[in-house]
């Protein structure tokens, strides 16, 4: 009875840490100072990428950042179909297997907090415009979270994506794209203005 407890135990610990995020770091460019409240978020996009849930968000010190994405409620999740989600360079040319896992994508936004309250407030606060890519080497990248274990195949690659927060990237070192899922990234690069 101990055994099948402390194997009962050792696997959740497996699976917990399996579903930990990683910290997600950059630096944010601007050719002009942040405002005073500017936060640096990551938000589940909906299928149109309007932005909703808030998964987690910061305030950048010295134009940096590092922001660890939270779980996503059930109710964020939708289907994730093979070319669903358009993904930087393989579009939407690209199967998901099994049947059944669910996704939530996010993208990093960055606004002014202007109520003081720590979220974004889409009537009140004000939104930085840009563009966030990764710099060493150049790319660009998405942020998926799935519910279970998925495999991603498309344009000659197999990609294993994780339970929880996986990073999509595509790289581009040489005149091929390279492809990945990473849990991690620490050279994003959030190029903005405020409109």
């Amino acid at each position: 009875m101990r055994r099948l407890l402390l194997a009962a135990l050792l696997a959740s610990f497996t699976a917990a840490a399996a579903q930990s995020p990683a910290p997600l770091s950059g630096i944010v460019q601007s050719e002009e100072a942040l405002a005073e409240g500017t936060r640096v978020a990551i938000h589940v996009v909906d299928a149109d990428n309007v932005w909703g849930y808030e998964v987690a968000s910061v305030e950048p010190v010295g134009g940096t950042f590092t922001v660890t994405p939270a779980e996503v409620p059930v109710g964020e999740l939708r289907p994730f179909r093979s070319g669903a989600v358009i993904l930087p360079g393989l579009q939407n040319e690209y199967r998901v297997t099994p049947d059944g896992v669910n996704v939530a994508v996010a993208r990093f936004n960055m606004y002014v907090d202007d109520n003081g309250n720590g979220v974004f407030d889409r009537l009140q606060d004000k939104f930085y415009v840009g563009v966030a890519q990764l710099e060493d080497p150049l790319g660009f990248f998405t942020l998926l979270y799935v519910d279970r274990a998925a495999t991603l195949t498309g344009s000659g690659v197999e990609l294993q994506l994780q339970p929880g927060w996986n990073v999509f990237t595509v790289r581009f070192p040489a005149d091929r794209p390279e492809f990945a899922v990473v849990s991690a990234v620490d050279d994003i690069v959030l190029d903005v203005v405020l409109p």
